[in-house]
């Protein structure tokens, strides 16, 4: 599976046999979804389990992302947290030359957000994907009647219906529109909660677009599905039952670290998947995200210090992706000859060994997830990881790691202050 987790670091600082009876617990759930598939009557939201099942209209997405990148200097992707965390996180972290500017929308209220995207796409070639799986969010569909506004100014209806793609759910709004005015629609799983979109088209064309092996990425995540199956979990298993083992005694909050820049995105997808899932009923880890070695001149000092009800994971790279070696120096007098032919990559894994050496001796529980390079088979190894490790986790706590209720009740005021018919305030 090429993914490594050594959890010994945490392991140690949860009761005795703790960890064991959780790993049971994780093993049992796993069965049990496992047993459902892609999804049943009674919890119909699986259907992200089969990477093959998830990945629907292959053909159709490859065609339409080869016209797009032929074709668009701008590409905006329309969507908010699951329908463009994943694509996004991986479109930063492996860019590859060539093709439209990704310009990222939908995702705010801010009227200078707004501004500024109607601003890149000023006197470009503009395609634009707009996500939404029932396209009742605020901020997917009052950006795409702006951008729908802009676009309309320029190009004709049918040039229009080439230059929209609308994914979103069969027999939705999104589909009517897109039947109505001629556009590529593509499927949003009805099984398939955002967050855990990751290998449906939702990911997938803003994927292709980017230039990006969708192939490489989709095996990435059928290799880890294959290896969780074999070991009833496996590492995702461990990884949830060792979370909860520490959550019991009283650890409230989690710290994903990556000494690698590139994973900024992959962070904060993360934390949508974790806190959206787990976040319910007064219970779950509040997860948050360091980028070192910036971030250890600030958090760094709160995680050695400061209050120990925080665990901490690291994800690692074995693959630094480039080499720059400090050259001799000896006249300057810099005080930094001591570095004199050393590579940036050892550097970074010096601090980031010291970092789990430093964080483990004063008392936070770490675990260290080993990624072998940053590339899009990796990225399809770790969504998967994630993704069961966090539906065994939200089953352990007793919460539905697949409903959002907290995120309907602000939209319920929101929707009765804008004056949205039927909606009524609290």
């Amino acid at each position: 599976m090429n993914l490594n987790l050594d959890s010994d670091l945490a392991r140690r600082m949860a009761e005795p046999g703790e960890v064991e009876a959780a790993l049971a617990a994780a093993k049992a759930e796993y069965r049990r979804l496992a047993a459902l598939g892609s999804g049943d009557k009674d919890w119909p939201v699986t259907g992200w389990w089969h990477c093959a099942e998830a990945a629907q209209q292959l053909d159709l997405i490859k065609a339409k992302a080869a016209e797009i990148r032929e074709n668009a200097d701008v590409f905006v992707l329309v969507g908010v947290g699951g329908s463009n965390q994943a694509a996004r996180a991986v479109i930063e972290a492996v860019k590859k030359p060539g093709g439209p500017e990704i310009v990222y929308s939908g995702n705010t209220l801010s009227a200078h957000g707004v501004a500024e995207v109607l601003q890149k796409i000023e006197g470009k070639s503009v395609y634009i994907d707009v996500i939404a799986k029932n396209f009742e969010t605020l901020e997917p569909g009052s950006h795409y009647r702006v951008l729908r506004a802009a676009m309309a100014k320029r190009y004709s209806k049918e040039e229009m219906a080439k230059r929209v793609v609308l994914t979103g759910t069969v027999g939705s709004r999104l589909e009517e529109i897109a039947k109505e005015n001629g556009c590529t629609f593509l499927h949003f799983p009805r099984r398939v909660g955002g967050r855990y979109s990751a290998f449906t088209p939702v990911a997938l064309l803003p994927l292709a677009v980017a230039g990006l092996d969708v192939d490489a990425y989709l095996a990435g995540g059928l290799a880890m599905e294959e290896g969780l199956a074999k070991n009833e979990g496996g590492l995702a298993a461990e990884y949830a039952a060792v979370r909860y083992a520490l959550y019991r005694r009283g650890f409230q909050v989690e710290m994903l670290t990556a000494f690698e820049p590139r994973l900024f995105w992959a962070e904060q997808w993360w934390k949508q998947l974790f806190g959206e899932s787990e976040g319910k009923e007064k219970k779950g880890m509040l997860p948050a995200s360091m980028i070192n070695s910036e971030d250890l001149h600030s958090m760094g000092q709160y995680m050695q210090d400061g209050l120990r009800f925080m665990t901490e994971t690291f994800l690692a790279v074995d693959d630094p992706g480039a080499s720059v070696v400090i050259e001799p120096d000896p006249d300057f007098g810099d005080a930094f000859d001591y570095l004199d032919g050393m590579d940036f990559a050892n550097i970074n894994r010096a601090a980031e060994k010291a970092t789990i050496q430093a964080h483990a001796a004063g008392g936070v529980p770490c675990m260290v997830l080993r990624l072998p390079r940053i590339d899009e088979h990796t990225f399809g190894l770790v969504y998967y990881f994630f993704m069961v490790a966090c539906a065994l986790s939200g089953r352990l706590l007793g919460v539905d790691p697949f409903d959002q209720e907290g995120v309907e009740e602000y939209k319920r005021s929101m929707f009765a202050a804008l004056g949205k018919p039927g909606v009524k305030g609290r």
